[in-house]
């Protein structure tokens, strides 16, 4: 063997070495300190409410009612309390926040929210909802299904009330509710909103229903009355809203 193949030898045990020890030390490093596992957490991708449209009713009386629509642009989650606020300006300047709470739930594409009984004098300058908002995920087959039938409206017959709309509300749902809010928008031929109005219901049991009357002080006198919608909701999403536990219910899978 020559001088030049042994130091060819020496060097490739020498690299075989070398990369042996590089291997056991390597393997000791990571087991004395090992990485720390990196975690990536699962954000929430919803979209914003959205508010739809706002506006003024006069009621001729001295009274107004103030209106807004909302929309919730995710299918499967929802809010189940939020802040919105009415601005009101009066021809003085002086300015109003009228402050309110309320919810709403997954894919719920049109929710009125209502200011109800307001001195005439004052106009909307805004309407605002609540930025920081807390969401709850509830597949849309776990809504709560409410059936309005047997609609009437017209002049009422009670001393001192002028207009009436009176339905039944079945509650549909396989949950039993202790709060419906139930409300009645009217338009006219333009498509403008005449009339808002809102009631109540409290403890209705699964597969139960109740008559249900909204009474204005106003008559709804030289318009023209092209639709009625009445919308009816239970907030769901909490656990208060409910006449049993949700966790004894399994439809509610949240």
């Amino acid at each position: 063997m020559t001088s030049s193949q042994r130091r060819v030898k020496q060097i490739t045990i020498l690299s075989i070495y070398l990369v042996a020890i590089s291997s056991i030390m390597f393997l000791i490093v990571i087991n004395l300190f090992p990485p720390k596992p990196v975690v990536i957490e699962d954000k929430v991708l919803v979209q914003s409410l959205q508010v739809v449209n706002s506006g003024k009713i006069d009621l001729g009386n001295g009274k107004a009612d103030f209106w807004a629509e909302i929309k919730n642009p995710n299918d499967d989650y929802g809010v189940s309390s939020f802040e919105y606020s009415f601005i009101l300006k009066n021809f003085n300047g002086d300015e109003v926040k009228k402050n309110r709470e309320t919810f709403i739930l997954p894919g719920d594409k049109k929710r009125y929210v209502l200011l109800l009984d307001v001195s005439s004098e004052y106009e909307l300058q805004s309407f605002e909802i609540a930025q920081e908002l807390k969401w709850t995920q509830l597949s849309r087959f776990n809504l709560p299904e409410l059936v309005i039938r047997n609609i009437s409206v017209g002049d009422s017959n009670k001393a001192g009330n002028a207009f009436t709309v009176f339905g039944i509300l079945t509650n549909a749902s396989p949950v039993n509710l202790k709060n419906i809010q139930v409300i009645t928008v009217i338009t006219n031929d333009e498509g403008n909103i005449i009339g808002v109005n809102q009631t109540l219901i409290r403890d209705v049991l699964t597969s139960g229903s109740r008559d249900f009357e909204m009474i204005w002080n106003n008559k709804l006198d030289g318009v023209s009355i092209s639709d009625i919608k009445i919308y009816a909701q239970s907030n769901v999403l909490s656990d208060r809203e409910l006449l049993i536990d949700l966790q004894q219910s399994p439809i509610f899978d949240r």
